[in-house]
């Protein structure tokens, strides 16, 4: 007898729309907040490294935003009528969300910005090995990394929707 993946799966996708729900349209009003960590240079979105690779937090933030939206995308066009998402798929939209967030920390100072994106994206590789990604990945601590990573874009000035 196979057990319904639905909830898993249900709860990782409210713990991420909970994530976007929290996105503040008026970031100036968050910036007051931000430690002096995030008001360093390199949160201006100060440019690339060799090779054309993304190095600033505002295009990090872009680049992690837009590697959770394929992956949300995949997540959601892999799912069966019964909530089920296949193992492969699952591993596959993982293990390219954490493929890409990673090639874009290459050449990345350390920041909060790029902190909490190799945390999420270590929290998503670690699931995508598991044996069931998607229950993996929401018994992690997604959510609160996924927080972090929010507020650390937006005290860089980028509203994620993640």
């Amino acid at each position: 007898m196979m057990r319904s993946r639905i909830v898993p799966v249900a709860l990782l996708c409210a713990c991420l729309a909970s994530l976007a729900a929290c996105g503040d349209s008026n970031t100036e009003s968050a910036a007051p907040k931000t430690s002096a960590i995030a008001a360093a240079p390199s949160a201006s979105g100060g440019g690339t490294g060799t090779g054309g690779k993304v190095t600033g937090d505002k295009e990090l933030c872009d680049t992690v935003n837009k590697a959770g939206s394929t992956m949300k995308n995949g997540l959601s066009q892999a799912q069966k009528a019964d909530g089920h998402v296949e193992v492969a798929d699952a591993k596959k939209a993982f293990t390219a969300f954490h493929a890409t967030v990673n090639e874009s920390l290459v050449f990345a100072e350390a920041t909060e910005v790029t902190v909490a994106a190799r945390a999420v994206a270590d929290e998503v590789a670690k699931a995508a090995t598991a044996a069931d990604p998607i229950s993996a990945a929401a018994d992690a601590g997604f959510a609160q990394l996924s927080g972090n990573l929010t507020t650390a874009c937006q005290a860089a000035g980028v509203t994620i929707n993640f």
